[in-house]
């Protein structure tokens, strides 16, 4: 069978206008021959959901940067979905990440040990933070329906952030923590994540979501055979599931570069960035494999 998995911001959606328009006719294609567009991002479960309706999409969907995997109820049947699944209705919910009440209260121990001013999604009103990005007020409302993550302002000295949330990650058991550097932002953002020490574990070079890219694949396998996945990125978040995917492409971006310390030669580089390349790349895609996938 044949899947699809991509980011969405400079990838499927452009990254002035949020839009996906110019990848319309790509995305008309992959839905006359059903074939699954599983979407990957930091953003939450509540704006996954607004871009799902919008482009119609009815396939698992991975949020927060692989802190979580949702699949809606009755897409696979009996037996594909082990214990480690929770159902939480209309989804069945493989959750890695560590609970956003947690995150909140790390950053909070971060702000009075360390005296950083850091100021996260959840110290504004929605107006507050729709004002502070320039986003829709109705966009900062699923903004702050955070579950795993929790995004944050600072304008200091990145390797003091770093060193004070290591100091806190000390405290954690069973827990690892992941800060990095947001790049498509107006503002100096960071993203705070938690993770159980197994999955950090794994390899060296392991990135937490890529168990929630394998756990995932493993399940369209399981009920419809091998695989043969796209996948699209543009920045360094997106590897997670480039590396699983079995045609790697990079739209260009601000910040693509810095994916090709992970590549392999069978990685590819799209001509055109955002909608447009990802458009371009869907079709060549699918003239390619239209005649094995009988």
């Amino acid at each position: 069978m044949r899947l699809v998995l991509t980011s969405l911001d400079g990838s499927l959606l452009d990254l002035e206008f949020n839009s996906y328009g110019a990848a319309r006719q790509a995305l008309a294609a992959l839905e006359r021959r059903s074939i699954p567009l599983v979407l990957y991002s930091l953003r939450t479960r509540a704006q996954l959901e607004h871009v799902r309706r919008q482009l119609r999409l009815e396939h698992p969907f991975i949020c927060e940067d692989g802190s979580a995997v949702y699949v809606p109820e009755h897409y696979f049947p009996a037996g594909i979905l082990d214990e480690q699944w929770q159902h939480r209705p209309p989804y069945y919910v493989y959750a890695l990440g560590l609970p956003y009440s947690r995150l909140r209260s790390i950053l909070q121990q971060v702000r009075q040990e360390s005296h950083l001013d850091l100021i996260g999604f959840g110290d504004w009103t929605a107006s507050e933070l729709a004002a502070a990005t320039g986003i829709p007020l109705e966009e900062a409302e699923r903004a702050q329906q955070r579950e795993y993550s929790e995004i944050f302002s600072y304008s200091g000295d990145p390797e003091t952030l770093r060193e004070a949330f290591a100091q806190q990650e000390a405290n954690l058991t069973q827990h690892l923590l992941r800060v990095r550097q947001l790049h498509f932002s107006s503002l100096p953002q960071w993203y705070l994540t938690g993770w159980m020490q197994p999955t950090m574990a794994a390899e060296p070079n392991w990135l937490p979501g890529e168990q929630a890219v394998q756990r995932l694949l493993d399940c369209y396998q399981r009920h419809l055979g091998p695989i043969k996945a796209l996948g699209i990125g543009c920045s360094p978040p997106d590897v997670a599931f480039l590396r699983w995917s079995e045609q790697k492409v990079v739209l260009p971006s601000p910040i693509a570069d810095s994916l090709w310390s992970e590549a392999l030669p069978q990685w590819q580089l799209a001509q055109l960035p955002g909608p447009e390349g990802w458009n371009e790349v869907v079709l060549m895609w699918l003239e390619e494999t239209d005649h094995g996938d009988e």
